[in-house]
């Protein structure tokens, strides 16, 4: 899991992305290789800038992004 400090958008999605910790935030592990991620904006696997989306990709950098 990545460290507590790490942001995610909030409209970034996988199976795992609707559990929460007890401190309520969402559990990502973003070195599954298996994960299949989602962006909530789009309902595909890309974000609405056309670049897919993953724990890795989906960060302040991209101009879509949205923090919690």
């Amino acid at each position: 899991m990545p460290p507590p400090s790490a942001r995610f958008c909030a409209h970034l999605r996988t199976k795992t992305a609707y559990y929460r910790t007890p401190d309520g935030e969402r559990i990502f592990k973003p070195d599954v290789s298996t994960a299949c991620y989602t962006c909530l904006k789009t309902q595909r696997p890309v974000g609405p800038d056309g670049r897919p989306v993953d724990a890795h990709s989906c960060g302040t950098e991209r101009g879509c992004f949205q923090p919690e």
